[in-house]
Order: C-alpha cells, then sequence, then structure tokens
C-alpha cells in the first residue's frame, strides 16, 4: 500500500510538522540537518567521480556547513562539479518522496546510510564530519535491524522532509546571500570566479530549479488535504 496515499496521510504531515519544528532545536536540530549537507557535499564528491576528477576531501561541521575540495581539468567540469550541490540535494529529496510514495521506506535508509558510508570511507577528514556520519550510520543500521515498520516509516519521512525542506531553505539563504554578500556566497561564488558570470545569477538559476522540484514534489508526491477529512 502507498503509505503516503493511504489514511496514514494524517502521519505524514504530523512527521512533517515536527520534523521542521526538529530543525530549529539547537544540536538536535543541525544534527539531523547535517543529512542535506551530506547529500549536498556527497553531489559535489560524486560528480567530480563521474568527470574523472579528484575528490581530495569532505568536511561536514557542526553548524551544518561543509566543504569539498576536489580537483579537476577544464573549466565545464569545474563548473559543473561546483554547481552539483544543490540539485542534487534537491533532486535527492524528490527521490526519497517517491519513494514514501511507493511504500518504499526501507530504501530510504539503505540509500542515505551507503551515501554516509561512500563518503566516510572515501573522503571524509574531520573530526565532527566522521563523528556525525559513524553515528547516523550506526542509527540506520539499527533501524534496519530491528525492522520495526514505524520506526523506519517514521524516520525515513523524516530524513525526506529533511533533505526536502532544508534544500530550499539553502537555496534561499544562498539567493539572498549572492545579494548582499555575493563573494561569500559558497557554491554560487565558486561558479562567479569559474565562469565571471554574477554569483546572483546562479543563485536565481539554483533557486528556480530548487522551487520547480518543489512544485514537482508536492503536486505528485504528498497526499492530498482531502484525505485529512
Amino acid at each position: 500500500m502507498d503509505w503516503i496515499n493511504s489514511h496514514q496521510s494524517a502521519v505524514f504531515y504530523l512527521l512533517l510538522i515536527i520534523a521542521l519544528l526538529l530543525t530549529h532545536i539547537p544540536v538536535l536540530g543541525k544534527y539531523f540537518r547535517s543529512v542535506n549537507t551530506l547529500v549536498h557535499e556527497a553531489g559535489h564528491a560524486f560528480v567530480t567521480l563521474l568527470l574523472s576528477g579528484e575528490v581530495i576531501s569532505v568536511n561536514l561541521f557542526a553548524d551544518t556547513s561543509g566543504t569539498t575540495v576536489t580537483k579537476a581539468k577544464g573549466k565545464l567540469s569545474q563548473a559543473i562539479i561546483a554547481l552539483a550541490g544543490y540539485p542534487v540535494s534537491a533532486l535527492t529529496g524528490l527521490l526519497l518522496l517517491f519513494l514514501l510514495h511507493k511504500g518504499l521506506t526501507l530504501y530510504i535508509l539503505f540509500i542515505l546510510t551507503s551515501i554516509a558510508l561512500i563518503i566516510t570511507i572515501l573522503s571524509l577528514r574531520n573530526a565532527y564530519g566522521l563523528f556525525w556520519a559513524g553515528t547516523f550510520i550506526v542509527l540506520n543500521l539499527l533501524l534496519i535491524y530491528y525492522n520495526n515498520r514505524s520506526l523506519i516509516q517514521g524516520f525515513s519521512t523524516f530524513y525526506a522532509v529533511i533533505i526536502f525542506s532544508d534544500a530550499l531553505i539553502s537555496s534561499v539563504v544562498l539567493f539572498v546571500l549572492s545579494i548582499r554578500q555575493p563573494k561569500k556566497a559558497g557554491d554560487a561564488s565558486n561558479m562567479q570566479k569559474i565562469t565571471k558570470i554574477p554569483a546572483v545569477a546562479w543563485s536565481i538559476l539554483i533557486l528556480a530549479f530548487t522551487l520547480f522540484i518543489l512544485w514537482l514534489s508536492v503536486t505528485q508526491y504528498f497526499p492530498s488535504i482531502k484525505n485529512l477529512i
């Protein structure tokens, strides 16, 4: 049964509200929001490897920021790598909501655990990043091992909502930064250095893409409000 389209629609929206509230709780909120940072930085890393580049290091920080240091030949490859983080986060959110829609909640845990494990082995370097990834992997493996349907559905929905919402919020923050402090606008600033096109133009492109994915996700995979009545 499609759990996101069933009578459990109310549960989905309850978890949505809880997830959004938890992300604003000090320490705990930042811990779980780091799952989107992981996906974002993994986007840079995996695209680098696809383009035959080299991943030097990935770092995750307690404030939910992250860095990925790579080597790649050619401006085009460098630009694609620099741009990859935000679209990969948005598309991952879309994929996880699709899996929820199909009732494949266990796959969400497998995918996120695999990403964390690959990045840890491949290039994760800093102490907090290793601590976070280690505890995140252990938590998910315990959920998979005990195979409690309610817990798996709950955590899978929680992760999907965090990645989905944080991808949008971070895109908005990037847009604001690109206007106020274009030299400190993260990926948009990197794109400006590589292409000479203003950071704000890249942030608008990223935000437009994220909003499109948001619209697609809500219209296709969010349960109908009518199911709550």
